[in-house]
């Protein structure tokens, strides 16, 4: 495995382990639902019924058998019984034991419901996703680009980082990158992103320390490029930590604009300004306040950036978790939050000034349904972001990347103040 050069033999072994152990975690957890499922099978009772200590041993077991090639079938139940014998006793070990051996030698044997039949019920299984999910994404997109969503929600993502432009340039900051053992390409029209195999632990390598790049989703870049900030704006970024968004402004304005990054939750406010210090960036000036509640007054800020709180079912495949977290009532709830976020942010506006509408999600009542319900109510312009931004183009200054390959699904307006 690839990982910078200079470490010691002691640490090179420590990051393989972590990739390791980090690949089995996401891993179980981007499955979670196929692997129940798979347990239940060769369980006799519900799988409610075991100890967690042993059900939790049960699914990292299957996920190796299954999704695992560097861990052999006696491996995986070897050390699985062992486990169940030391968090359990000598009875929940035999009964991890019976249940292992039981299972299909082949994938290909588990009786999922079949996709000609019953698409949802396939796709819901085989890839962990709850229907309602599902039937999110078809309301935005149709049926024919489903069972893609669902195959990318199950894969690990590349690695994407923003170089600092104001440090170094993107062909540099790669050949850097090389000669330390890491190998980046650039893979989206985005000037300062490189992209890289997932399994690198970049946040400990000495560029990032130095401020030369960060760790950041191609997605996530288009925001700052939409909002296209200039030297000498005056600028706001609501609910901005850790900082990642709030510092390429900084940098796309070569620290010529006055930027202030308001964060609600006071622990997070740490860590914009180490992203701060880390990237060099100046004329940043964090606050604490609540987005609902700005304290600034009215038409203060030439351009905001709202990165609003979302249902994040855009970025599944880095965040797994999320999937069976949230519920879809949960929806209305957030909206009724970005609108109110929305109004506050248009109140601070300036006359003539932009706001950008940022949420890494594609369900309806968190995009179109927002944007139509705020631009009726605030009379708004609907602005196009500059070229860059046209390939992911829906309709007049709205914009929509769907997860797949680099991409998380983010959805992206820009409105001007009359």
């Amino acid at each position: 495995m690839n990982v910078f050069r200079g470490h010691s033999v002691a640490k090179y072994l420590v990051l393989e382990v972590a990739v390791f152990f980090a690949y089995l975690v996401y891993g179980t957890i981007r499955n979670l639902d196929l692997l129940d499922y798979i347990i239940s099978k060769h369980f006799n009772n519900s799988i409610d019924e075991l100890p967690l200590p042993i059900l939790y041993i049960l699914r990292i077991a299957v996920f190796q058998i299954y999704f695992c090639d560097i861990v052999t079938t006696p491996a995986a139940v070897h050390t699985s019984v062992d486990l169940a014998r030391v968090f359990g006793h000598a009875g929940l070990a035999r009964l991890v034991n019976a249940v292992l051996r039981k299972l299909p030698e082949n994938f290909d044997d588990i009786p999922i419901p079949s996709k000609e039949k019953d698409l949802f019920s396939y796709l819901s299984i085989r890839y962990s996703i709850p229907k309602w999910i599902l039937q999110e994404f078809v309301q935005r997109f149709g049926e024919e680009q489903l069972e893609d969503f669902a195959l990318s929600v199950s894969e690990i993502p590349f690695l994407s980082i923003r170089t600092n432009l104001m440090l170094t340039n993107r062909e540099e900051l790669e050949k850097r990158l090389k000669k330390i053992g890491i190998e980046a390409q650039h893979l989206t029209p985005i000037p300062e992103e490189l992209s890289l195999n997932s399994t690198y632990l970049l946040t400990d390598c000495p560029l990032m320390r130095q401020g030369l790049y960060t760790i950041q989703d191609p997605a996530s870049m288009l925001s700052v490029h939409a909002l296209d900030p200039q030297p000498n704006d005056i600028i706001l970024d609501i609910c901005s930590a850790p900082g990642t968004k709030t510092t390429h402004i900084a940098e796309f304005t070569r620290n010529q604009s006055k930027i202030f990054s308001v964060e609600i939750h006071p622990g997070r406010i740490q860590r914009i300004y180490e992203n701060i210090h880390r990237l060099k960036c100046k004329n940043i000036y964090p606050v604490c306040s609540s987005g609902t509640y700005l304290p600034f007054p009215d038409e203060t800020f030439d351009r905001i950036l709202l990165d609003a709180p979302c249902s994040g079912l855009g970025t599944l495949r880095r965040n797994p978790d999320i999937k069976y977290n949230i519920r879809q009532e949960s929806l209305q709830k957030l909206s009724k939050l970005q609108k109110a976020i929305l109004t506050e942010a248009c109140r601070v506006c300036k006359k003539g000034g932009v706001i950008v509408y940022s949420v890494c999600t594609f369900t309806k009542d968190e995009t179109l349904n927002v944007v139509n319900e705020f631009v009726e109510e605030q009379k708004l312009i609907l602005k196009n972001a500059p070229e860059l931004l046209d390939p992911w183009k829906i309709q007049t200054g709205q914009y929509q990347t769907i997860p797949k390959n680099l991409w998380d699904g983010f959805f992206l307006t820009v409105f001007q103040k009359p």
